[in-house]
């Protein structure tokens, strides 16, 4: 729609009540920030901030890297997230196998309207300590995800293939994860 073909009153009326859905929008959105120790992520809720403690619930712990919030199911209860962390294989990053490695988790969240945690899961989908190998990665625009990756099998054990799933369109499942003998 053009608005410039509508009359004057009806065009501005219009065009602010798309900014205020856009500012609706924007206030529906979550937002993901590291700590200032690197340790933890804060959920930012427009002027709410909650410190999410990622240690306690799962086994998310060193120095986080780097953190991408792939799905919300947005505001109300409970509140699904995935959340993808990138967190240092070594405490000390120059020293030893995996000095400069990462970790990188799948994280997900049910929260209750006060951002607090019901429920939770992870899944560490690549590793430089463990012995994961990626494959495909599906990422639909919904927020749904697919993640394939070997774990090799050691001494004499079979290797194992395992998918990892999210479903936005019914975000209370969780991380779905199957695992087969290869």
């Amino acid at each position: 729609m053009n608005p410039a073909a509508l009359p004057a009153a009806l065009a501005c009326l219009l065009l602010a009540c798309l900014a205020c859905a856009d500012a609706r929008a924007a206030e529906a959105a979550l937002q993901l920030e590291i700590d200032s120790r690197q340790r933890d992520l804060w959920l930012v809720d427009g002027a709410r901030r909650k410190p999410l403690k990622l240690s306690r619930i799962t086994d998310v712990d060193g120095t986080l890297e780097r953190r991408a919030l792939l799905a919300d199911s947005g505001p109300g209860e409970p509140r699904y997230l995935l959340i993808e962390v990138d967190i240092a294989s070594r405490a000390d990053r120059t020293q030893g196998r995996c000095g400069a490695g990462t970790e990188t988790d799948l994280v997900w969240l049910a929260l209750d309207a006060a951002l607090q945690v019901r429920k939770h899961d992870a899944y560490r989908i690549a590793s430089c300590l463990q012995s994961i190998e990626p494959g495909e990665r599906v990422a639909a625009a919904d927020g749904s995800l697919r993640v394939s990756l070997l774990r090799p099998g050691r001494d004499g054990e079979p290797d194992r293939e395992v998918t990892v799933r999210y479903d936005a369109a019914d975000p209370g499942q969780g991380l779905q994860v199957h695992d087969r003998l290869r």
